[in-house]
């Protein structure tokens, strides 16, 4: 399986490590919603609760594991949709009236805030969960559509094997090294992950929405794409969402995406990004102040340092440090 790795996800965001069922119930309970915890054996042998996470605005990257076979009842979440991704053992996941059968490598799971959920792990079952609140899933999909929505719910089972499945997946990798990167500057672009991963789930894998994002977006004309670039430019240092890029611009965020689409050949978020390189180019080749090219690239919103530069060699044909070094 090409995915996250079992070297102690998230070790130092450790929140609940116990283990007494009654204790992991009510403190795991707190951080996600009230549930029922069962573990199947009576005395609860080999019982080992843990749980680490990291939150970032509207979303958090969890990592769970229980030790021995347990039921967890949470009923409805309500407020979060949750993408589950195990990493050992093997899950049976009932949401609605559909159930997933979810393992290492095979199938994950998504749980949709309004329909209850039951679900059976595994002895050493343990997984990645993504949470996602619902108001920030549930807006970027009214922001796609034009229109309010009261919902989406999204099948439970997500193939791991399709492409829709490999690139969440790549997505959760992407959090992961980000987040246990440590670096406390980039938590603007931390957050950008968790609204592209949304964006990602919404478009790519089968949920009560999709009849709806499927139909035809029209396009604007060339000049918006302009305008949107021009206020990219204007904002590039600021926290921005590609909601608050459509609104700028007097369209829907469905058809911003269809006429950069249309005109440039390349999707919004790769728009975005091209700009955020060549601002990147344009503070190495200024006065730094000092400035390191990690700090830099923060300012101009790029987050995993490895990947901008991989992407910076691609445009300039040189490393970010080359850029810099010959500017001073």
């Amino acid at each position: 399986m090409d995915a996250v790795s079992l070297r102690a996800p998230l070790a130092r965001h450790a929140l609940v490590d116990t283990f007494s069922p009654e204790e992991a119930r009510q403190e795991i309970g707190r951080i996600f919603c009230p549930h029922f915890l069962s573990p199947r054996q009576a005395n609860a042998a080999g019982f080992h609760a843990v749980h680490r996470a990291s939150r970032q605005r509207g979303y958090s990257l969890n990592f769970v594991a229980y030790g021995s076979e347990v039921e967890i009842d949470p009923g409805e979440l309500s407020s979060f949709f949750l993408l589950q991704i195990p990493l050992a053992g093997s899950a049976e996941v009932r949401c609605g009236t559909t159930t997933a059968l979810a393992n290492p490598g095979h199938t994950a799971s998504l749980l949709s805030p309004t329909l209850p959920t039951r679900m059976r792990w595994s002895d050493g079952c343990a997984k990645l969960i993504v949470l996602i609140e619902r108001e920030v899933m549930q807006r970027q999909c009214a922001e796609l559509l034009d229109r309010a929505i009261d919902k989406v719910e999204f099948e439970t089972a997500v193939d791991l094997s399709s492409l829709a499945g490999r690139l969440a997946l790549d997505h959760v990798n992407l959090m992961l090294e980000s987040v246990e990167s440590g670096n406390a500057a980039f938590g603007n672009y931390l957050a950008r992950l968790g609204e592209s991963l949304s964006s990602l789930l919404l478009s790519s894998l089968a949920h009560s929405q999709r009849a709806a994002l499927a139909m035809p977006a029209r396009a604007a004309t060339s000049s918006t794409v302009g305008r949107a670039q021009d206020w990219i430019r204007a904002n590039i240092e600021r926290d921005f969402t590609v909601g608050d890029i459509a609104k700028a611009v007097d369209v829907s965020l469905r058809t911003l995406q269809e006429t950069v689409r249309r005109h440039n050949g390349t999707t919004l978020v790769q728009m975005i990004e091209a700009l955020r390189l060549d601002h990147f180019h344009s503070l190495l080749s200024g006065p730094q102040n000092g400035q390191s090219v990690t700090e830099l690239a923060g300012l101009a919103g790029l987050g995993h340092l490895g990947r901008a530069a991989a992407a910076y060699r691609r445009r300039y044909g040189v490393s970010p440090s080359q850029t810099l070094q010959r500017s001073r």
